[in-house]
Order: C-alpha cells, then structure tokens, then sequence
C-alpha cells in the first residue's frame, strides 16, 4: 500500500509506503499510548478523589483513606484490650478458685495424709505471660495473634486445672472421709480414754459412737473393698472396708449388714442397719478408723465436724 503525499505551493509529491507488518505496529503503539493516558487518568483521578471525595473513591475502586484505615485500626484495638483484660480477669478468677478448692480440699483430706494433698492434685494456675499493650506500635495483625494465643494459653490451664481436680476427686472419693451414718443426731461417745458404760471403769475407746435409732441406714464412709463381715461378743455384726493409702474402716452393732466379703462399695452405699448386737446398752454405730494398721481419731478422718461429747 501507498500513500501520496503532496506538499503545499511546490506541489512536491511524497510516496510513503506502508506494508501490513507497518500498520501493525502503529496500531500496536496506539493501543499502548491510549492504555498508558488511561492508566495516567485512573491513577492521579483516584489521587485526587481519595483526597476531595473519599466516598467517591470508596464507590469507584474500594479504598479508604489513611485516616480512616487508623479509625479502623484504632476500634479493633480497643476491642482487643477489651479481649485481652476479660481473658486476664477469667485468669484471675480461676487463679482465686484454684485458691479456694485448695482449702476445701485441705478441710476434705483425713489428717494422717494431708501433706500428700499437693502431690495428688498439683498446683499452680492460668498464667498469661503476654501482656496486651495498647498503645503498641505493632500492626494489628500481631496483636490480634498475641490475643489468640493468650486464649489459648487460658484454655490448657484451664484443661490442665481440670484434669488435676478431676485426679484429685477420685482420690478424695476413696478416702474414708464421708459420714458413716445416714441420718447423725451427735456423738454419743469419744475416741479415746472413757468410763465404759458396762464395767463404769475408765478404759480405752478405740472408735467413736454415733446415736441413732434401730434401723437407720449405716453409710460406707469411701470407695474400697469389703474386706471382713462376722459376729462377735464386742462388736457384733460388723464389716470392715479397706480403703487407698493404708485406710481401713469398720462398722459396728449392726442389726443387718447388706454386703458381703470381697464385695466392691462406694462412698454413701448402704452397707447395713443400726443395730444394738454385741456388746452395747442400746442402737447406735462404733465406728473405726485405722492407717497403717494403727488406731487413729475418726475425727481427724471425717470431712464433717462432729461436736464432742464433752468429758465421759
């Protein structure tokens, strides 16, 4: 293809050739020149539009101005301090539970063992090393991920609390520290020296005496294993159980027993009837308490508090 080209008043003719691989790239460059001026226009036009009109800019292309992007920022901050002092306070209140199951379980453990009580159910609490600053120059993806992982950190010490108190019930549970008797009206005699209510001399009480009325259900004071029935001249019908640690409890002047040797029984399980068998001036429980094959107080075993009788 040829294009003629004549000049003005010399009349001075020009042939210019133009082949198929020329238009080409004339069209070529044209395109990019009209992509460069748009792309110019789009770029300084949404400059101009973030800084005169950011709703605008907001409408056409999503952006958001620096200013906004800080008011962003800065409410997504305080709900994370908002976070960060809920968590430390959830820490704390564990931290004061902790605390107060502890005493509970104190007051719970029979005397003899209560320096195991740490050794059976652990200690310690939540502990939330990382502390949210506020005024942090961090971006807020850091914080957000120190948030995040402080939640975490109070989720295993909260499964890790569990577990422990979970160890520590069950060992509690088959410790002879529950009340021997259904219904308790008070202690009708101490452990401990006394007058025998037979022979009206003083002589040696080695359990404590609960008045109740015939029939009354006797309780197994923990979980453990029946280990003995039998009737005898002093006590009766009796049973004793054998409990964890070295415990062994036994129950007697029942006027019915309700399990047998080798017979597997939990705290609060009806194991006989108040009775008067045996040796007695009237219905009522003798209860025993032995660790370590030694006499000790039931007293010092039971959870509960018992009044003393006073002198005998």
């Amino acid at each position: 293809m040829q294009i003629i080209w004549i000049s003005g008043s010399t009349s001075q003719i020009k042939r210019i050739n133009i082949t198929g691989l020329g238009l080409f790239k004339i069209a070529a460059a044209s395109c990019i020149a009209f992509i460069l001026i748009g792309a110019g226009i789009h770029f300084f036009g949404f400059r101009i539009a973030v800084q005169f009109k950011p709703d605008l800019a907001r409408e056409m292309g999503g952006v958001i101005t620096l200013q906004e992007k800080e008011e962003i920022e800065s409410a997504y901050r305080e709900r994370l301090e908002t976070l960060q002092s809920q968590l430390i306070k959830v820490a704390d209140q564990i931290g004061k539970l902790q605390t107060l199951k502890e005493r509970f379980t104190e007051l719970a453990t029979p005397v003899p063992i209560r320096s195991r009580i740490h050794d059976e159910g652990g200690k310690g609490g939540p502990h939330l090393p990382i502390q949210f600053n506020p005024k942090s120059k961090d971006s807020l993806i850091k914080d957000l991920d120190t948030s995040v992982d402080s939640g975490k950190n109070l989720l295993k010490a909260v499964e890790k609390l569990e577990q422990n108190w979970n160890r520590q019930y069950r060992w509690l549970s088959q410790l002879p520290i529950g009340a021997p008797i259904a219904t308790i009206t008070g202690l009708s005699s101490n452990y401990g020296p006394r007058i025998d209510p037979i022979t009206k001399r003083i002589a040696q009480h080695p359990g404590i005496d609960f008045s109740a009325p015939p029939g009354t259900p006797i309780l197994a004071a923990g979980n453990g294993i029946v280990i003995r029935t039998g009737n005898d001249y002093a006590y009766g019908l009796f049973i004793e159980i054998r409990h964890i640690d070295g415990f062994v409890t036994k129950y007697a002047h029942a006027r019915k027993i309700h399990v047998q040797q080798g017979q597997p029984v939990t705290r609060g399980q009806t194991i006989a009837e108040v009775g008067s068998t045996g040796r007695t001036t009237g219905p009522h429980l003798h209860y025993e308490v032995r660790h370590n094959n030694s006499l000790i107080n039931p007293i010092q075993a039971l959870a509960g508090r018992y009044q003393s009788v006073g002198p005998q």
